[in-house]
């Protein structure tokens, strides 16, 4: 949203609450209907102050560097687990704690599905827009969002269009998600189109196979 957008906006809100405050007024001296007018005026000021939010996000200074990220190893097992717990494709957020800087890619934020097979998933609407609200409430970003490939090896890790498009929206709406592919065989690939990233991970079971991605050991 444009600078110049907001700006429209917020005058044009702050020109309804000016004339429902007169309305207000007006209803206190005949007492009557100033319930519905003050819960009018609590609702635009809701918006006003998420226009100065939005404002305030869209003109911050970028952060320096590359977005660190941090995931365990055996979170990673765990996923895998869940991802390839049957022959269709899965797919779940992720969410964690913000320590430093570093994104700490360590709870499942998992959601219902509209489709399932064993060429794709898809979520939810309703289901997803729930989940995050959720986030939102108890302070908590989308830090990645992790989906199962069919195939084997790294090949089978390389995004969709379908994915790249999913990536790109969060991107431009400025969300801070890395999108993570699993294929059948434990390989992972981890992937910002805007390439700002680096992913540490701790403990043993993952070994490095090219930038970005990682292959899965000691598979039962």
């Amino acid at each position: 949203m444009k600078p110049t957008h907001l700006a429209e906006k917020r005058n044009a809100l702050v020109g309804r609450r000016e004339k429902l405050i007169s309305r207000f007024g007006k209803a206190a001296r005949e007492r009557k209907g100033t319930t519905r007018l003050e819960r009018e005026i609590q609702r635009v000021n809701e918006f006003l102050e998420s226009l100065d939010q939005i404002e305030a996000e869209s003109t911050a200074k970028p952060e320096p560097g590359p977005r660190r990220y941090a995931v365990s190893s055996l979170f990673l097992h765990e996923s895998f687990r869940k991802l390839t717990a049957d022959r269709d494709e899965q797919f779940f957020f992720v969410t964690g704690s913000e320590v430093e800087g570093v994104l700490v890619l360590d709870q499942w934020a998992e959601f219902a599905h509209q489709k399932r097979s064993v060429v794709g998933v898809t979520a939810d609407p309703r289901s997803t827009h729930s989940l995050l609200i959720k986030l939102e409430r108890f302070k908590h970003r989308l830090l990645a969002h992790f989906h199962s490939h069919p195939g084997n090896g790294a090949d089978a890790t390389s995004p969709s269009g379908i994915d790249e498009g999913f990536q790109k929206r969060l991107e431009s709406a400025g969300h801070v998600a890395v999108m993570a592919i699993f294929s059948r065989d434990g390989f992972v690939r981890f992937v910002r189109l805007d390439n700002n990233l680096e992913i540490e991970i701790y403990g043993e079971g993952a070994e490095k196979h090219e930038s970005g991605v990682y292959r899965l050991t000691n598979l039962d």
